[in-house]
């Protein structure tokens, strides 16, 4: 350590030179001495302690500081803010007193607290230019390389650098969009001239020909995407489906919020059923809503004095990407998976539409980069391919660029990296998990499940599955999220650990259902050990929770009041007393905390037993109390009305039921009773609950979801269900029991409802179609791999679930 100091500042104060008062009062300004010996020494061992704690590299980083020049062999890449520092000398020759004197200010200059840090990060900004790759990364290496920039985020922000250095200053001239401010619904935001979209004129508009849009370029084609703004006024609607027939566009993705935090992102330019936008009439067919996204089909129809024509155009909306935040990428993914699926079954040559809000380019670049990768049959990732300097997705003008870096570039001093590039990077790291599985991971049609039921029985085959089944266990695995305790701080406070069964299955505090009515004697009355569990068709579809304590029985009646469930599905039998209270009786009222409790009717079957009840809760006015005194008036609030429904052929010691019957009649009984709930029950959450409040519960909503799969788009993907399961509650499914089980119910399902064989007949004829006569594309066509997954997983089953599966299929082929 005693080689750091010696090119450092001398212990005592450099002494004074002869010569003007004004050489000495400059001398003063640049030269930060300490004032006092003690003063210094303090310093002094400050830095000691820091320099001591720090390793080895980061000892070389410090030299490097202090040397105030790259390492040897970095030249080229020279930070940029360096490159503008280092103009060369242009003093004139100082005499031997005059160097010292300068070189002295200089060591003192370099070794000022604030000169140094930012010195010191300079250098490290250098070293993560040095680590970017020149080459495309090979896809069996990409989860590390991402995981390596996830613990260094330094590294993200090297890239972000080299990224800068790649732009053409002279492709980012805007002097069209510059005249066009009223066409502009963000006037700071425009296309280049050289890739803008530019419409054929109409007449008596000389400036019809413009659009704030921008050609963007894919891995395999040119002009593959069109990435335009946000509709914001009226007359844009009709500019907006101008350029899409113009284009002749058959896909449209929106990736952007209608309302979003009570602010207007983007205006619904679409009908709700039919409207007229100038010559093109837009009809909306098809609306398929999902958790996460919603895709509409629209029949464009243009009239001419000629003839009519009419197109199909796909509209596939992104929902749930909040504001400033991250999407949840397996929903990005199946978003994306979907739309490649359209295009090749709908192949044009037509670039696809996507658009986003104001400066929202991550979204954009990280749905073009996902959509070229996925597409491409190159084994390797070049993730600067598609920066976002280089390329038109940076649509600001020349004066605003400058604007926005420097937004960037303290957004970077904070996060090592603009959330740009981590977004495209994140959502790159989820493909690259699935990207030599992503065969493997789709879905299946519904009539293949019985062929996978019977490919148990060949020893080779029962091989095959069960690899795959481990391969997908360690899938889910790595795309599972790790919740940390500051994730989930609600559940650890002092006040509510006592109300949870298991400290390590705490429910996340941006998915537990809140509490509003006051109950108990916790300080915190809004706290109750459950997770919001998305569904297919809707967000927070079900309410995932424990066997109540003692303590937390008024907790359970509350969250059913509150939350306005219309059914609590209990997937596990009383155990004992003591450790399972009871929380709901048989037959008149009863009180649980400030609720009112009445059982309307009780039914007892062979495998579940239901509770039909009415909740009112106590209120008391104060202007009654106050009339009446110590005699307090009972007022009934709002009535709720909810169906307990308890399984009873799940025995305790199994993970699984001894068949699928059971659990299939318990899954048809609380989704007839959706149906036919009060108080609008498509809208309401289901409360899903066993005694842990992790197993169990898993089967239960993975079938719901497989079911909601095989009615909207006739096939079954139960490796997605489990992933959907697993964002807030990483606990769900028992990769070893439970995920094979799940097949199990599906075939069982599949079996007992003929009405899906009308969909068999013709997903088997659009295929055979397909192979026979499709039409020729000028896009690259994917390869298609064979799959573990086309083969499908199964489990070894013992006697009794092979007679029952047997009896399913005997009575539906007599039927």
């Amino acid at each position: 350590m005693k080689s750091l100091f010696s090119s450092g500042a001398p212990r005592n104060a450099p002494p004074s030179q002869p010569g003007p008062s004004t050489q000495n009062d400059s001398s003063r300004n640049l030269l930060t001495v300490p004032e006092s010996p003690a003063t210094r020494r303090r310093e002094l061992s400050e830095v000691f302690e820091d320099f001591r704690r720090k390793s080895i590299s980061e000892l070389s980083l410090v030299m490097d500081a202090l040397r105030g020049s790259p390492s040897p062999g970095s030249s080229q890449y020279i930070h940029p803010e360096r490159a503008s520092q280092s103009t060369g000398n242009l003093n004139p020759p100082l005499t031997k007193k005059g160097r010292r004197r300068r070189k002295v200010q200089k060591t003192w200059q370099a070794m000022s607290p604030g000169n140094f840090s930012k010195q010191l990060q300079l250098v490290q900004e250098e070293k993560a230019m040095q680590a970017v790759p020149t080459a495309p990364v090979d896809a069996s290496k990409f989860v590390a390389y991402v995981q390596e920039r996830r613990k260094k985020r330094i590294l993200f922000k090297g890239e972000y650098l080299m990224v800068n250095r790649s732009i053409d200053n002279n492709k980012c001239r805007c002097d069209v969009g510059s005249t066009m401010m009223d066409r502009n619904p963000y006037p700071d935001t425009l296309p280049y001239d050289h890739n803008r979209v530019i419409l054929p004129r109409i007449d008596n508009d000389e400036n019809s020909h413009y659009i704030n849009a921008s050609y963007v370029n894919s891995w395999l084609r040119d002009k593959a995407y069109v990435v335009t703004q946000a509709v914001r006024t009226k007359p844009m609607n009709a500019e907006f489906w101008r350029m899409v027939w113009e284009l002749g566009s058959n896909c449209i993705v929106m990736l952007t919020k209608v309302f979003d935090f009570m602010r207007v992102m983007c205006l619904q330019y679409w009908p709700q059923t039919k409207f007229q936008f100038r010559e093109i009439e837009v009809e909306t067919t098809e609306v398929k809503t999902y958790s996460h996204f919603v895709i509409r089909t629209f029949k464009l129809t243009r009239k001419t004095e000629e003839s009519i024509e009419t197109r199909i155009v796909k509209h596939f909306h992104f929902t749930e990407w909040e504001l400033d935040s991250f999407p949840y990428i397996s929903a990005f993914i199946e978003l994306r998976r979907r739309v490649r699926q359209f295009m090749e079954k709908n192949p044009v040559d037509a670039p696809m539409i996507v658009h986003c809000r104001e400066r929202r380019e991550a979204r954009v670049s990280s749905f073009s980069a996902h959509s070229s990768l996925t597409l491409s049959s190159s084994s390797s990732f070049s993730p600067l391919s598609f920066n976002f300097g280089a390329s038109s997705l940076r649509l600001n003008r020349k004066r605003e660029r400058e604007r926005e870096r420097e937004r960037e570039r303290e957004s970077a001093e904070k996060e090592d990296c603009p959330a740009s590039l981590r977004s495209l990077l994140n959502t790159l790291s989820g493909i690259s998990w699935l990207g030599a599985v992503m065969c493997n991971v789709q879905p299946i049609e519904m009539h293949l499940l019985k062929e996978r039921s019977s490919m148990y029985k060949a020893k080779k085959n029962r091989e095959l599955l069960e690899s795959q089944e481990t391969h997908e266990n360690k899938l889910l695995m790595h795309l599972t999220p790790t919740l940390r305790i500051g994730d989930c701080a609600g559940g650890h406070r002092l006040e509510n650990r006592g109300k949870n069964r298991d400290v390590m299955v705490v429910p996340p505090d941006h998915a537990r259902p809140y509490l509003q009515t006051l109950h108990g004697e916790s300080k915190d009355y809004t706290y109750i050990n459950a997770v919001e569990v998305d569904g297919f068709t809707r967000k927070a579809e079900f309410i995932v929770t424990e066997w109540p304590k003692q303590s937390t029985v008024d907790s359970f009646w509350t969250l059913i009041y509150d939350h306005a469930c219309h059914t609590v599905v209990n997937l596990s039998n009383q155990g004992s007393q003591r450790h399972y209270p009871s929380f709901i009786h048989n037959k008149g009222k009863a009180n649980y905390g400030p609720f009112i409790v009445e059982i309307m009717n009780y039914h007892q079957y062979p495998a579940m037993t239901s509770h039909m009840v009415k909740v009112m809760k106590r209120t008391f006015m104060i202007s009654d109390i106050m009339a009446t005194g110590a005699q307090n008036q009972q007022i009934d609030a709002e009535v709720r009305i909810c169906c307990v429904i308890q399984v009873r052929m799940w025995p305790i010691e199994n993970k699984v039921p001894l068949s699928t019957t059971g659990l299939i009649d318990v899954i048809k009984m609380a989704r007839s009773w959706r149906k036919r709930a009060p108080d609008r029950p498509e809208t309401k959450p289901t409360i899903v609950m066993s005694h842990n409040g992790v197993s169990r519960v898993g089967v239960y909503i993975g079938a719901n979801i497989c079911i909601d799969q095989m009615d909207i788009d006739h096939e079954v993907d139960v490796f997605h269900a489990v992933k959907m399961m697993r964002i807030n509650r990483p606990q769900l499914i028992d990769m070893k029991d439970e995920y094979k089980y799940l097949y199990d119910v599906m075939l069982h399902w599949y079996m007992t409802n003929p009405e899906y064989r009308i969909y068999d007949k013709e997903d088997s004829e659009d295929a055979d179609s397909q192979k026979t006569s499709r039409p020729p594309s000028n896009r690259n066509s994917v390869k298609e791999k064979s799959s573990f997954r086309s083969k499908f997983s199964f489990r070894r089953r013992n006697t009794t679930r092979q007679n029952e599966n047997n009896a399913i299929e005997h009575h539906v082929n007599n039927k």
